[in-house]
């Protein structure tokens, strides 16, 4: 059957003289693709295999996380702002001490009614603050006094208030990211580093009973990282006849604390007349060939750099940006926020103190003065409370004995001096901690971390009068107060293992890595770098997902800021000071003092050094 629905009519029935022509397209077809020959198979592709082998090549990190901060602001600025004519309060006010002194919380209609004479006697300062002065997850505050006002159920926070804490973007940063790795080490500051020789440096002695006789048990301002049945070699003793290799024959005290800071060894403690030179070296190998542990502080090398913008009140930063969380916060409602550094973090031609290849980076966290709200931002160690640590003004830098204000005050030691001033975002190196090297086990311990410890720039203000009701107003003085804040500021991020045997080669040994020790008799000791995945006795397996040629670290941060003197150890806390004369220096309010817990049974016992 032909179909005749479609006709073409040629030109040659147009007329005699028409013919018809005919048409070319230049069309060129090309195919980037080709059949494969047919039961041919050239070769066989493992794809675990080339993903594996791409993964252990690849330096490349995208780092990103969550950040949940634990805060409070138990410190309080003294003055600030006051409620309007109106009386009404503002949650953007800045409100301290001084606040309580308003005649708004003094008036208190139900509790200050007068029988007698029909009036309200009101409230005095201490009376006032004592009363209206509040605590809601974890944040001090007030309400509206006045019941009768709408709105008398909204909480107003005391300065430093809540949004300074915050990761939250804002125009006005209050936290900033960087990256950084360990990178150089400080040998000559006094902890690790004496006149004559080097050492963990001993600040204090206590007597203590091993089996009956007294000895000695020596303090040290971080952690030791000695056990039970260490060698330790000690120099510096007075008299020097002392000096030598001792056994550890007990950590801590007789009643099983602080383990990490003392340790006792056979001397007797009336034969040392002081422990002002001392140091002690851990020995590993024994006495003859022995290795003596090295002691140092790392500094940390930034990997990134921070260049940061505002813009709709997003951070937008060319290293990394930082958002809320949706839906997320803590226990005590802050704001949970997420982090990424947007560009891939190659490692692949950086190495550390010891010339390796690095195993760790840190996620470095730097407090700002949020336009010079709080003061200049200063770096110390976090020590050990122990004996001696007083003694050594100003060369041990606890950051929880930092303090603000001109040295020299009546009722309040000296600051010791930081290890950095002024720490800020701009700068390159960061101090890191303090750890110990022994070339005989090749590991890095930590035995004390830095933190950053900042105040307000209200609370130092010397001079200030708060409600005191006396005439003589230099027993009214509110202020300097020197307790602040402080955080850790760097957060480990591992990118790698090494090994937990170590390894051993000769001149005849094959793939001996650059960073190997040299014993210097034809043998080299050495820890492999594990490849990522692998487990080697490890608690847990490094295996980050491996994606675009980039291995992706995520990590949740748990972020506190601790006050420096909770419970009044290190003379920082601020209450009523007595002169000679039985005279009141300062006056209220005093900071809110911490009540430690204590167990209600013995948990401690000694170490059995018999």
């Amino acid at each position: 059957m032909s179909n005749d629905r479609i006709r073409y009519r040629l030109r040659s029935t147009d007329s005699q003289l028409s013919t018809d022509t005919d048409t070319f397209i230049k069309l060129n077809l090309e195919g980037s693709r080709r059949l494969l020959p047919k039961n041919e198979i050239n070769e066989t592709v493992d794809s675990t295999e080339i993903f594996n082998k791409e993964r252990q090549s690849s330096k490349k990190y995208r780092v990103f996380g969550t950040i949940k901060p634990l805060a409070s602001n138990v410190l309080f600025n003294l003055t600030g702002d006051q409620p309007t004519t109106s009386g009404d309060f503002s949650n953007s006010a800045s409100y301290g001490w001084s606040v309580f002194n308003n005649e708004k919380f003094k008036k208190d209609p139900i509790d200050d009614f007068n029988d007698d004479t029909g009036q309200y006697s009101g409230l005095t300062y201490p009376q006032s603050y004592k009363k209206f002065l509040k605590e809601k997850d974890g944040w001090f505050g007030f309400y509206n006094p006045d019941v009768l006002l709408t709105g008398n159920c909204d909480f107003y926070t005391m300065e430093p208030k809540k949004e300074r804490f915050s990761f939250k973007p804002t125009s006005n940063k209050k936290w900033e990211l960087t990256l950084t790795y360990p990178f150089s080490a400080d040998t000559t500051h006094f902890l690790v580093s004496g006149a004559t020789f080097g050492g963990l440096k001993i600040v204090g002695r206590q007597t203590v009973s091993i089996g009956g006789r007294d000895r000695i048990a020596f303090s040290t301002p971080v952690r030791h990282n000695l056990k039970q049945g260490d060698l330790v070699f000690i120099e510096g003793l007075d008299p020097v006849t002392l000096d030598g290799y001792y056994r550890v024959t007990r950590t801590g005290l007789d009643n099983g604390t602080m383990r990490d800071y003392y340790f006792s060894v056979d001397i007797d403690p009336t034969n040392i007349n002081s422990v002002n030179n001392t140091r002690l070296r851990r020995v590993l190998g024994g006495r003859q060939n022995g290795f003596q542990s090295r002691y140092y502080l790392r500094i940390f090398k930034k990997i990134t750099t921070v260049n940061t913008s505002i813009n709709n009140g997003i951070i937008e930063s060319d290293d990394y940006e930082i958002y809320q969380a949706a839906f997320s916060q803590t226990v005590f409602n802050d704001e949970v926020c997420q982090f990424v550094f947007n560009e891939d973090v190659d490692v692949s031609n950086i190495t550390d103190i010891l010339n390796r290849p690095i195993s760790e980076m840190f996620l470095t966290i730097v407090k700002t003065r949020d336009n010079d709200f709080f003061t200049p931002i200063q770096a110390g160690l976090d020590c050990g409370n122990v004996a001696g640590i007083f003694d050594f003004y100003p060369n041990i830098p606890d950051v929880r004995q930092l303090r603000d204000g001109p040295n020299g005050l009546p009722n309040y030691n000296d600051s010791p001096d930081p290890l950095t001033a002024d720490v800020n975002i701009n700068d390159d190196m960061f101090y890191g901690d303090i750890v110990e090297y022994n070339d005989y086990e090749l590991i890095e311990n930590v035995l004390g971390v830095v933190g950053h410890r900042f105040n307000t720039e209200n609370r130092i203000s010397n001079g200030i009068t708060i409600g005191c009701g006396v005439s003589n107003g230099a027993k009214c003085i509110a202020g300097p107060r020197h307790e602040g804040y402080f955080y850790y500021p760097h957060h480990r991020i591992k990118i790698r293992d090494f090994s937990t045997y170590i390894e051993q080669g000769n001149a005849n040994t094959v793939g001996i890595p650059d960073y190997a020790f040299d014993l210097g008799d034809g043998r080299w000791l050495w820890r492999d770098l594990l490849d990522i995945g692998v487990n080697d006795g490890q608690e847990e397996t490094l295996n980050y997902p491996f994606l675009n040629g980039a291995h992706y670290t995520y990590q949740n941060f748990c972020f506190p800021v601790r006050r420096q003197d909770p419970y009044g150890q290190y003379d920082l806390y601020y209450g009523y000071e007595v002169d000679q004369n039985g005279g009141q220096l300062n006056y209220e309010p005093f900071d809110i003092v911490g009540v430690g817990i204590t167990d209600n049974f013995d948990v401690n016992s000694a170490e059995d050094a018999c």
